[in-house]
């Protein structure tokens, strides 16, 4: 979960990384904020100068998309992607602790399962 011992600055970072003139805003829960900013560090470490189109929560996982500077990094930063949408479905979006997919009215979201469950979500 994103709190005050996480560094603000770090969210800007990812936030001025959006090309304009897209949203700059990450469309999903505090939950996932770690696994962003761990996925942003990675990316940096490839392709210092690699751009944001859109973060956020699609059928209950991490969407992450970007452009790479180098064309020839794309393939190795698709698989650091890859990797965090997956984490992502082990990782509740709203608390950032371990969470399951989970599936209400057709909308699918990664919870802790007690706090799904009290909001109507059933496993998937």
């Amino acid at each position: 979960m994103y709190t005050d011992n996480m560094d603000i600055n770090e969210l800007q970072h990812i936030l001025d990384r959006f090309v304009p003139p897209y949203s700059t805003t990450i469309s999903c829960a505090e939950g996932w904020y770690e696994l962003i900013f761990q996925c942003d560090k990675e990316l940096s470490e490839i392709d210092p100068d690699y751009q944001i189109y859109q973060i956020k929560e699609k059928f209950g996982s991490l969407r992450y998309y970007f452009e790479t500077s180098d064309a020839s990094k794309s393939d190795e930063m698709n698989s650091v992607v890859r990797d965090y949408e997956l984490k992502s479905l082990r990782v509740c979006e709203l608390t950032g602790r371990a969470g399951t997919l989970m599936k209400k009215d057709g909308y699918y979201k990664t919870l802790e399962p007690t706090l799904g469950e009290a909001s109507g979500y059933v496993l998937h």
